[in-house]
């Protein structure tokens, strides 16, 4: 780390996959001074995401430290009383954990379970991240109460644990030979769920804290006609992490002008992003927006429609009294029918059975029912839709860029567009101006790929050091003296509590402790 703060340079690449082109020279990341201090945990955030597939790089590193430690145990390495008096006090911690966090899971999958029974997926595209999150802070306050209480105890002259009544029982069952086998089976499970659970929740609350982003400063100041837009994200109103007006200062702090919100299958997101906006009187433009989703053909198809201002959902979504039903050809001539704009979302550029390209239709299907672009970055990818780019510049269709993004990670996406009347940000001149097919569309790489895992191992979610890795070989001094002084402060911590520990009198805490 004090190599990389006295060498480190933080170079960003921003890439136009429309001209195909480095425009890295045109415009540069800059980080507010509260991202630096705050680094270490954004990236952790960002680089966890919320697919959460690195659970499987702990299923297998997990086991290999608990045989570590029972081997240590076995060698008499872990027998000092104090350690074991502490153990009391952790055990407690996460067997509280375990409670508190299954006892909401089965709350939150009950909610889920009869939403879905009474609306199907039409309730689950739409409403399952509002009881995902009110739940899991709620785990985490309960949490953070039953810790500080304890640390409380702990220091207080007159106030004792009480858990000597746990420890007797804990200990009498594990000297029954009877109950032995069973009392072991059941706290290793216990220690494995309440630590899962516990790195979940912690990435659950990672993910909905609003870090401050990178800003996108172009080297040359934009003309009064230029502007930078995203044409794809999400919110709580689906599977997105920050609320819309989290969201909407999110892209105001990135330096976009606008964005169209697409949650899946509604537009709730997308109003109320608008609704905040006007109240507030902000400087930005919200497009109303539904990414369309329908996942029963394999591969699924995402499609984001603009301008039409109710809710349309595929068949998989039916629920009495909910929105209109379409299939996807009838949802693309309803769109251009009335007036508005659909374009094809991360589609999948491969072999069809029945000939031709695109899964699970055609190109030329979706060209033919009246599309008007596809997405030609997704997320900040871009590789593999080049053949999806030369499709659209052949048949006239709009390329068009959009993030995509759940999360509260820095911007990876955005198109740079110049309007023929720049007091016009209507959906009709933006997507006129769009036709022409003369802008940008930016996707930005924050770190090059300098270590790359084979796929199998990012699979089992070793993409996790594989990205902090590459993040670390491509920071500025402030960002690596961020991470020195947090893992300095964090080690300092751990010293002094082992230094006070190392000093207690062992009588005292074991008082302290039953």
């Amino acid at each position: 780390m004090l190599v990389l703060a006295v060498i480190g340079t933080r170079e960003i690449v921003f890439y136009d996959a429309l001209g195909q082109i480095d425009v890295s020279s045109e415009y540069s990341s800059v980080l507010p001074w509260l991202r630096y201090i705050i680094e270490p945990f954004a990236i952790i955030a960002f680089i966890l995401e919320y697919e959460f597939t690195w659970l499987l790089l702990f299923l297998i590193i997990y086991p290999i430290l608990r045989v570590v430690y029972v081997f240590l145990r076995k060698r008499g390495k872990l027998h000092s009383k104090k350690y074991n008096q502490l153990k009391h006090i952790l055990n407690d911690i996460i067997y509280f954990a375990f409670k508190i966090f299954s006892i909401t899971l089965v709350v939150i999958l009950l909610i889920i379970v009869i939403g879905y029974l009474i609306q199907e997926f039409f309730f689950v595209s739409r409403y399952f991240m509002v009881p995902v999150q009110v739940g899991i802070h709620l785990c985490f306050i309960l949490l953070g109460i039953k810790v500080g209480y304890t640390l409380l105890k702990l220091i207080h002259p007159r106030l004792n644990l009480n858990l000597a009544g746990k420890i007797e029982n804990n200990n009498r069952r594990a000297n029954s030979k009877n109950k032995r086998i069973t009392y072991n089976l059941k706290k290793e499970l216990v220690y494995f769920a309440g630590i899962i659970f516990l790195l979940l929740g912690s990435n659950v609350i990672l993910l909905s804290i609003q870090f401050p982003p990178h800003r996108i400063v172009p080297t040359t100041s934009l003309e009064d006609d230029e502007f930078l837009f995203d044409f794809h994200v999400h919110t709580t109103f689906s599977d997105g992490w920050l609320t819309p007006e989290e969201r909407v200062l999110w892209y105001i702090e990135h330096g976009i002008s606008g964005a169209a919100f697409s949650d899946h299958d509604n537009i709730r997101g997308a109003l109320a992003a608008r609704e905040f906006v006007e109240k507030n009187r902000l400087d930005f433009i919200v497009w109303i927006a539904e990414e369309w989703t329908n996942h029963e053909p394999n591969p699924e198809i995402h499609m984001n429609y603009y301008g039409l201002e109710e809710e349309i959902v595929p068949p998989e979504s039916y629920a009495v009294g909910g929105p209109r039903v379409m299939n996807a050809s009838e949802l693309i001539i309803y769109v251009k029918a009335n007036g508005g704009f659909i374009t094809v979302n991360h589609y999948h550029y491969e072999p069809n059975p029945e000939g031709g390209f695109g899964t699970p239709y055609t190109l030329e299907q979706l060209r033919d029912w009246g599309v008007d672009g596809f997405e030609i970055i997704n997320g900040g990818s871009y590789n593999k839709y080049t053949q999806i780019r030369q499709f659209c510049l052949d048949n006239d269709l709009i390329c068009i860029a959009g993030s995509d993004i759940h999360t509260n990670e820095d911007l990876n996406t955005f198109t740079k567009l110049k309007l023929d009347d720049p007091s016009n940000k209507t959906l009709e001149n933006v997507f006129k101006n769009l036709k022409n097919n003369t802008h940008e569309t930016i996707a930005i790489q924050f770190y090059p790929k300098i270590v790359d895992f084979p796929g199998e191992l990012t699979d089992l979610g070793f993409y996790v050091l594989e990205d902090l890795i590459n993040y670390f070989l491509n920071i500025d001094t402030y960002q690596a003296l961020s991470w020195i002084i947090w893992s300095s402060s964090m080690y300092l911590i751990f010293y002094i509590f082992y230094k006070k520990v190392k000093k207690a009198d062992i009588d005292r805490l074991i008082n302290k402790i039953s």
